[in-house]
């Protein structure tokens, strides 16, 4: 891209939040806008995401903000992932045992909406659970180990399990057994079932040559793949520790498969005091790729149309698929002041060979995040707040193509459209780049209230 146009949407991106408060939140969020310390914690250790945030984040918030508890708390997450925000709203009713707490949590991934939910019933049955999952747990393994490994299993229709590079072809059955052992032993439990299903997705990396680095899965030939039942059995002791040291808790909380561009449904009649999530990054990542193994595994998908569909679905954060070219904003009042904002960013992608399907990118993501801020204005109370987590990713090769999309100015700006406030940008994090050193390379932490 010529200096010039860089030039043009670094201006852009300046006059856009010139009158927010923008400051250096390094000290206090850099480490919380990263799964710092989830992977020793109950509960977030069941399975390493990558893309999470800290478990203390949410508790920075409440203490930043001098959040003021009434009799009840009500928190809202609208992309909950694996269900940190969730179980942190829990963690604040345990501090505070007489403040009742709602939890509401939505997620498009089938994978992921069955981890977070899995983690959140454990949280809250806790040690009533722990006996029976365990007892669950040696039951499948034996049920296995009976038989049922040796019956007419058969792998996903998915060129990545089918591939004995990354997948020893014995691992593959094995874990597609323990799955079918699994919903044969718990089909009237649905809370056992499903935590001994989460334990059996995080033996799925072990058992490869396979690595996920955040953007993708990697081939790792200096892997040695494990056997799938030892890895489970551990997976399956980590879930019954975490179960048996944890006193219940009596918090309302939910995570529901739906869409968090629409909420409104499955967010119910309620008003929330906190709207906490972290999106999809405009970044060209594809998460239902990132989790595929994880996901046939556990029989999300039948096919590959099903496959397919799941990831025509998602946000439009990545080029990888050609997403519907409709914008619901379009239709709206706000739509010239939409364009004036999006306009320059789509001007600024270099014409080469990605221009279209990156172009497509960003009108898309804008309409998403409208759609999901506009949403979101109308659960929050009216003193409440939202909070959301977003990096700004660069894109091209080099200095001289590469373009920022900066999505913290863009969502806040598109927030102030909806009909909220930006309270601050706390810039958690400079992030580097080979191909770009823009002073909006960043992740940040911004905070809205509703007008």
């Amino acid at each position: 891209m010529p200096e010039a146009s860089t030039d043009a949407l670094t201006a852009h991106y300046r006059s856009l939040q010139h009158d927010w408060q923008v400051s250096d939140g390094s000290q206090s969020y850099g480490r919380l806008v990263v799964p710092n310390g989830n992977a020793n914690r109950p509960f977030h250790r069941w399975f390493h995401l990558k893309e999470a945030y800290s478990s203390a984040l949410l508790s920075q918030l409440l203490k930043d903000s001098g959040w003021i508890f009434d009799d009840d708390f009500r928190v809202f997450d609208p992309f909950s992932g694996s269900g940190t925000t969730l179980l942190s709203a829990i963690e604040v009713g345990a501090e505070l045992p007489d403040l009742s707490i709602s939890a509401v949590g939505i997620e498009r991934n089938p994978f992921l909406c069955e981890l977070g939910s899995a983690k959140v019933l454990g949280r809250i049955k806790g040690s009533a659970l722990a006996t029976d999952v365990d007892a669950a747990g040696r039951k499948v393994v034996a049920y296995l180990n009976g038989g049922v490994g040796a019956l007419d299993v058969e792998i996903p229709h998915q060129s990545t399990l089918k591939n004995e590079k990354y997948f020893p072809r014995q691992n593959v059955l094995d874990l597609v057994a323990l799955r079918h052992a699994i919903d044969e032993i718990c089909a009237t439990d649905d809370a056992v079932r499903s935590i001994l299903r989460v334990c059996l997705a995080s033996s799925v990396e072990a058992c490869s040559q396979l690595r996920r680095d955040g953007r993708a899965l990697r081939y790792a030939p200096q892997r040695d793949p494990r056997p799938a039942v030892p890895v489970f059995n551990e997976r399956v002791a980590s879930a019954v520790q975490d179960l048996m040291f944890t006193t219940p808790s009596s918090a309302a909380a939910r995570i529901h498969y739906g869409d968090g561009r629409n909420p409104l449904v499955a967010a119910g009649d309620h008003s929330y005091d906190w709207i906490v999530f972290s999106p999809p990054y405009p970044n060209n990542i594809d998460y239902t790729e990132v989790y595929k193994t994880e996901a046939w595994i556990l029989g999300c998908y039948e096919s590959a149309q099903d496959m397919r569909k799941q990831r025509l679905s998602t946000v439009r954060s990545h080029p990888s698929v050609r997403f519907d070219l409709e914008y619901s904003y379009s239709m709206l009042d706000v739509a010239a002041d939409v364009d004036r904002v999006v306009d320059p960013l789509i001007e600024a992608v270099p014409a080469d060979r990605y221009a279209v399907g990156r172009r497509e990118m960003i009108r898309g993501y804008t309409d998403d995040m409208f759609s999901t801020l506009k949403a979101c204005r109308s659960l929050v109370s009216k003193n409440g707040r939202l909070a959301f987590i977003v990096g700004n990713s660069a894109h091209g090769s080099q200095n001289s193509s590469a373009f920022v999309i900066a999505a913290d100015v863009l969502m806040g700006t598109l927030a102030e459209l909806a009909g909220w406030r930006v309270v601050e940008i706390k810039i958690a994090r400079q992030l580097k780049r080979r191909t770009s050193d823009s002073e909006f390379l960043r992740e940040s932490v911004v905070v809205l209230e509703p007008v």
